[in-house]
C-alpha cells in the first residue's frame, strides 16, 4: 500500500500535496468522513489515512479540541516554569519545546483569526521577548547581514562548476547533530542520473533546548534558501522543500514571505529552482531524515531501512540532499570566501563555528554564535556568565545527546570530536542548565517517557524498549530497576535501533549513572557489580 500511496502522492505534487490535504482533513468537524473521503480519492484504504494522521499530535482529536498549548519541553521542565504555565493555563494542551527557552516559558495560541502563534509565558507575563544573539565568532558567518538578498543566490550562479569542490575544501559537516561531511551527500546526489532531484531542508528542529533554527528561519531565511539554491545547481535539482514544524508559526510565515520575494526576481537569477513550504503536524521523529521524507508524501513518518540512502532514492524515490537549516546557511559563506577559508575556521575536524542555545537557568541566555573550539568552561563563564541558580550538569544537544556535569566543562570544547571522545555529544548544541534542585531521576523518567511517546513504532528495540524503560523507571520509588536490566535494555536500543531516537537514547543515560550515582543509589539496584 505504502508504494501505492508514495505514487498517489507524487501525482499531486507539493503544490496539491496529499500531506497538506490530510491535516486539512483531520483538522476538521467529521474528521472521520473527511479522511475517508481522501482515501477514496486516492484508491487506498481508509485506514491507509486514519492510521496516517492519528501518529501526529496536533491532529490528534483530544489535541484538536484546544486554542492553546503549553510548553512541555525539557528547559521549560528544568526550569519550574512548565509547572507555572499550567497552574496559568489549566485548560491547554500540551506542547514539546516553542523555541523560547531563553526567556522560560512557552505558550502556543491558535487565534481567532485562524492564525497560531507563539508566547513567552514568564512570571506571570506574556510577551514575544527578542532572541538575544552573541556573536562570539571571527567571521560572523551565521549572524550578520554581509551580502544582500539576492547576491546570497546570485554566489552560486557565477561558478557553478565550482560547488561542490569548495564545499569539500571547507570540510562542512552537518550541524543537525550526526556531523556527516555535507559535500560527501551533495557529491552522491549529483552522481546520480535522474531527470528529478530534490533538496530538502529539514528545519523540523525538535531538539528541547534548541532554537537557533528558529532563529535562522525568521531572521535569515533567504541565508538558509540560498544553501539550498546552490546545493540544487550543484546537484541538479529544480525544486527545493522546507520542512518546518508546526510549533514555529512565525517562522513558517517568514520563509513564506522570502519564498514570495524570490519568486518576483528575474528567471536569470532563480535558474528555474523553486521553493516550498511544508508545515509539520507535530512529530520529533520526523527530525530523522527518511520520516520527514515520508511525511512529505504523506504516508506515516516511519523511518526508513537504509540503504538505499536519499541521495540515491529520497523524496518520492528520487536523489535527494536533506540537510539541517544551520548547514545549508553555512553554504553562501564558503562559497563566497572559498572553502579553504571557512577550513581555517575552527579545529581540523569541526571547520567553521556553530550557534549554541543557552536557556533561561544562564544569566545571559541566548543564541551564541562560536567558532569551533572554543571551551565549555569559557563559554558558559566567561560569556554567558555563569548560572541565576545553582546547577549540577549540562544537558548538551537534546534528549539524544549527553549530560555533562559542570565539574567536567573544562575538560571540553565545543567541537564534534572532543565531546565524543570524552563520552558526551555535542549534537544540535542547545544547552540546558539543570539545576541542583531538579532530580536526576526524574530527567531519566522524562526522556525515556519522550522517546517512548515519540517513536515511530517500526523497530522493536525503539518501541518495546522506550515504553520497557519508562515503566520501568516510573516504578523505580517502589521499585529500583535492576542496573543490569537496565545495561541490556541500553545495549538492545544502541545496537538495535533503525534511527538515533532510539539508538541515541543510551547515551545521556550513561551519563547519569555514571555521574550521578549518589543520587540515583535508590532507585537502581546492583550497583556492587557495576563497580
Amino acid at each position: 500500500m505504502s508504494e501505492n500511496a508514495r505514487w498517489q502522492s507524487y501525482r499531486k505534487g507539493l503544490k496539491n500535496s496529499v500531506f497538506r490535504r490530510l491535516c486539512d482533513a483531520a483538522s476538521k468537524d467529521g474528521a472521520q468522513d473527511q479522511l475517508g473521503q481522501l482515501a477514496g480519492e486516492l484508491s487506498l484504504n481508509p485506514s491507509f489515512t486514519t492510521g496516517t494522521a492519528s501518529f501526529y499530535d496536533y491532529l490528534q482529536p483530544e489535541n484538536r479540541k484546544h486554542s492553546q498549548w503549553v510548553c512541555k519541553g525539557t528547559a521549560c521542565l528544568a526550569s519550574g516554569t512548565c509547572a507555572h504555565a499550567e497552574n496559568r493555563y489549566a485548560n491547554a494542551g500540551e506542547a514539546m519545546c516553542l523555541g523560547y527557552c531563553y526567556a522560560g516559558g512557552g505558550l502556543l495560541k491558535h487565534g481567532d483569526d485562524g492564525h497560531f502563534s507563539t508566547w513567552s509565558v514568564n512570571d506571570g507575563d506574556i510577551g514575544q521577548p527578542a532572541m538575544p544573539v552573541y556573536d562570539l565568532s571571527s567571521a560572523g558567518i551565521l549572524s550578520s547581514d554581509a551580502d544582500s538578498p539576492q547576491d546570497l543566490y546570485s554566489i552560486a550562479m557565477t561558478h557553478p562548476d565550482a560547488i561542490i569542490s569548495e564545499l569539500e575544501a571547507s570540510s562542512l559537516r552537518g550541524r543537525g547533530g550526526a556531523g556527516f561531511a555535507f559535500a560527501f551527500k551533495l557529491a552522491a546526489c549529483a552522481r546520480e542520473e535522474a531527470r528529478k532531484k530534490f533538496i530538502v531542508c529539514n528545519a523540523d528542529e525538535g531538539d528541547p533546548g534548541a532554537f537557533s533554527d528558529r532563529y535562522l528561519l525568521e531572521q535569515h531565511p533567504h541565508k538558509v534558501m540560498a544553501g539550498m539554491f546552490a546545493t540544487a545547481v550543484a546537484a541538479g535539482a529544480t525544486d527545493c522543500v522546507l520542512y518546518i514544524r508546526f510549533e514555529y508559526p512565525e517562522a513558517i510565515g517568514a520563509v513564506e514571505s522570502a519564498i514570495n520575494e524570490y519568486e518576483q526576481w528575474p528567471d536569470d537569477l532563480s535558474g528555474g529552482i523553486r521553493f516550498h513550504v511544508v508545515e509539520g503536524a507535530g512529530s520529533y521523529v520526523c527530525g530523522e531524515e527518511t520520516a520527514l521524507l515520508n511525511s512529505i508524501e504523506g504516508l506515516r513518518p516511519e523511518v526508513r531501512v537504509r540503504p538505499p540512502y536519499p541521495a540515491q532514492y529520497g523524496l518520492w524515490g528520487k536523489p535527494t540532499v536533506v540537510s539541517n537549516v544551520e548547514t545549508f546557511a553555512n553554504i553562501p559563506w564558503v562559497l563566497r570566501h572559498g572553502g579553504d577559508a571557512f577550513a581555517a575556521i575552527g579545529t581540523q575536524t569541526s571547520t567553521g563555528g556553530k550557534l549554541i542555545s543557552m536557556d533561561s537557568q544562564f544569566v545571559r541566555p541566548g543564541l551564541y554564535e562560536v567558532d569551533f573550539g572554543m571551551g565549555f568552561e569559557e563559554l558558559v563563564y566567561e560569556h554567558a556568565g555563569g548560572f541565576r541558580v545553582p546547577v549540577k550538569a549540562l544537558q548538551v544537544g537534546g534528549p539524544l545527546g549527553s549530560v555533562i556535569p559542570v565539574d567536567r566543562l573544562d575538560e571540553l570544547a565545543v567541537d564534534f570530536d572532543t565531546t565524543r571522545e570524552a563520552g558526551y555529544s555535542l549534537g544540535h548544541a542547545g544547552i540546558i542548565a539543570i539545576p541542583e534542585n531538579f532530580p536526576i531521576i526524574d530527567l531519566l523518567r522524562h526522556l525515556f517517557s519522550y522517546m517512548a511517546h515519540e517513536s515511530c513504532g517500526k523497530c522493536t528495540p525503539c518501541r518495546v524498549g522506550t515504553a520497557k524503560g519508562a515503566v520501568m523507571l516510573q516504578q523505580s520509588d517502589q521499585q529500583p530497576v535492576e542496573l543490569g536490566l537496565m545495561g541490556g535494555l541500553l545495549e538492545t536500543l544502541e545496537t538495535g535501533s533503525l534511527c538515533a531516537l532510539g539508538g541515541g537514547l543510551p547515551l545521556p543515560v550513561r551519563n547519569c549513572l555514571a555521574h550521578f550515582r549518589e543520587e540515583l543509589e535508590p532507585f537502581f539496584k546492583g550497583w556492587e557489580q557495576t563497580a
